[in-house]
């Protein structure tokens, strides 16, 4: 009886040694198991990030940046009258754009870039302005060409801009074939066109002056700025009103002819489409010769400088504009006006040139922003057409851009000199 006890016994230990065994192998094997699948996780999720490391790569190597463009600086070209009679629009607009690359270059740069530009003397001539842009191209590589003025100057240059892939930004030129987008793709604006603004003027004199008794004289500058100006007068409902046209030529010093014209014709308003030095100075001369008349300013003469150059005589004048008036009191506009002065510019500087230089400014941050650290000129105009409602704090009415369309303003602002500042005007106002 013991013995076969013993036996079962012996027989159990066994058993259970064997199962010790074979739960050992399986805690082995699971263990095992586990090392492997950790190793391949482990193993796969190096592969993958070595793989996505080698796409950052590759990325990095397919973005051809433009040229202009490196790793710490986009470079921009700009001819301006710096010399001629619209020198103090090029000084002005240079030093808004000065305020522009300051702003941005001590924020810490755009994605890392500073901004830097060239500027180039052109006199307001076309031969020298295609010479400048050759000159930023061939030699400088300069990314953009950047708020230049002038539509004779611009259009002479343009195609050359487009043929190498250069855009054309902000510029205070108003000829209507810069907006054809088809055939300029690289051309922005908050600019409207010459045609634009005496369109407005037209429609603005009829609806708050009537048109019993009215007689208008418009003076243009000699060129196709100056010939749209004139047909965007006809074409408003003021048209019938024009009884007398005279040009200017660049390198005029008296508009005497002109305004012994208006005097003959019996006008009742005058439209001037200079700049804010010559402006004044026809002021001046109307009241010699004994022009009475209401008179009207382009863009170019709503500065200070027109007020402090015709004093008294320059009360009661009125400027038609794109852009709200550069003292007055809104927040962007506040804004332009401290950065102005903090960079040195005198009150005669705080001007429609200088203020539309530095409204381009905003819009170009904003693009430059926008196309990210891959700055091509593909992705830079995508940015550009990307941008909708764009506030500029009440400088102009908000911007919008599309891929139809690269002016984002097209509205017309009428100001009026009152108690020695320029103040804009509600609709229906006298």
């Amino acid at each position: 009886m013991k013995s076969k006890l013993w036996k079962l016994l012996a027989i159990f230990a066994v058993l259970g040694l064997i199962a010790v065994g074979c739960g050992d192998d399986d805690d082995s094997s699971s263990s095992s198991s586990s090392e492997s699948s950790s190793s391949e996780s482990s193993s796969s999720e190096s592969s993958s990030s070595e793989s996505s490391s080698s796409e950052e790569a590759a990325a990095e190597e397919e973005c051809e940046l433009a040229r202009g463009v490196t790793a710490d600086k986009i470079l921009f070209g700009s001819s301006q009258p710096m010399t001629g009679n619209l020198a103090a629009l090029g000084e002005q607009a240079v030093l808004a754009m000065e305020v522009t690359r300051d702003r941005i270059n001590e924020g810490g740069g755009i994605n890392g870039r500073m901004i830097e530009f060239i500027v180039q003397d052109d006199a307001y001539n076309p031969e020298k302005t295609v010479s400048n842009a050759q000159y930023f191209i061939e030699q400088e590589n300069v990314f953009a060409i950047w708020a230049s003025i002038g539509s004779a100057t611009l259009k002479a240059a343009l195609p050359l801009h487009d043929e190498s892939n250069t855009p054309s930004l902000f510029p205070w030129a108003q000829d209507l074939s810069f907006y054809d987008v088809n055939n300029h793709p690289l051309f922005f604006s908050v600019n409207p066109p010459a045609y634009a603004q005496t369109k407005g003027f037209g429609n603005y004199l009829v609806d708050n002056f009537g048109t019993d008794g009215i007689k208008v004289g418009l003076m243009t500058i000699n060129s196709v700025d100056g010939e749209q100006t004139v047909q965007g007068y006809k074409d408003s409902s003021g048209g019938d009103l024009l009884v007398d046209e005279q040009t200017w030529e660049r390198d005029s010093t008296t508009y005497g002819p002109q305004i012994l014209s208006f005097i003959d014709s019996g006008v009742t308003d005058v439209y001037v489409g200079t700049g804010d030095t010559q402006f004044a100075q026809f002021l001046l001369e109307a009241d010699q010769l004994g022009l009475e008349a209401r008179f009207w300013g382009s863009t170019g003469t709503i500065s200070a400088n027109t007020i402090e150059l015709a004093g008294d005589l320059s009360e009661g004048a009125y400027g038609v504009n794109v852009i709200s008036s550069a003292t007055g009191d809104k927040p962007g506009l506040n804004a332009y006006r401290e950065a102005m002065f903090a960079a040195g510019a005198e009150e005669a500087q705080i001007s429609t040139a200088s203020l539309l230089a530095y409204t381009g400014g905003l819009v170009l941050e904003e693009m430059l922003t926008r196309a990210g650290e891959c700055l091509t000129v593909e992705s830079f105009v995508a940015a550009g057409e990307s941008i909708k409602d764009f506030d500029t704090g009440g400088i102009m009415r908000p911007l919008n851009f599309s891929a139809e369309n690269h002016l984002g303003n097209n509205d017309v602002i009428i100001l009026q000199v009152q108690n020695g500042a320029w103040e804009e005007l509600v609709v229906g106002q006298e």
